[in-house]
C-alpha cells in the first residue's frame, strides 16, 4: 500500500515537474530571445524531472511486483546437497 501511495504522489509531482518545466521553458523563449541559450542550462533543468521520473518508475515497479530475471540473483544457484564432513 506504502509503494502505491508513493508512486502516486511521485506521478503526479512529476505531472507538476513537466508542466512546470514546459514553462519555463517556453517563458524564456519569449523573454529572452537574444540570450544565447547553452545546452547546460536544459541539462541543469531537466536533472529533476529525470530523477522523479526514475523514482516513479521504480515505485511503479514495486506496486507491479514484476518477477526478477534469473540474471539478478546473486551469485551462482544454490542446490540442496548435504556438505560431507571434512577429516
Amino acid at each position: 500500500m506504502l509503494h502505491l501511495m508513493l508512486a502516486a504522489v511521485l506521478t503526479l509531482f512529476l505531472i507538476f515537474q513537466a508542466r512546470s518545466l514546459v514553462h519555463v521553458l517556453r517563458d524564456r523563449r519569449v523573454h529572452a530571445p537574444e540570450r544565447a541559450r547553452r545546452h547546460s542550462d536544459i541539462v541543469w533543468t531537466v536533472i529533476p524531472v529525470a530523477v522523479v521520473f526514475l523514482l516513479a518508475a521504480r515505485s511503479w515497479l514495486a506496486v507491479v511486483d514484476l518477477p526478477h530475471p534469473a540474471a539478478a540473483s546473486a551469485g551462482a544457484p544454490v542446490t540442496q546437497s548435504v556438505a560431507q564432513p571434512v577429516r
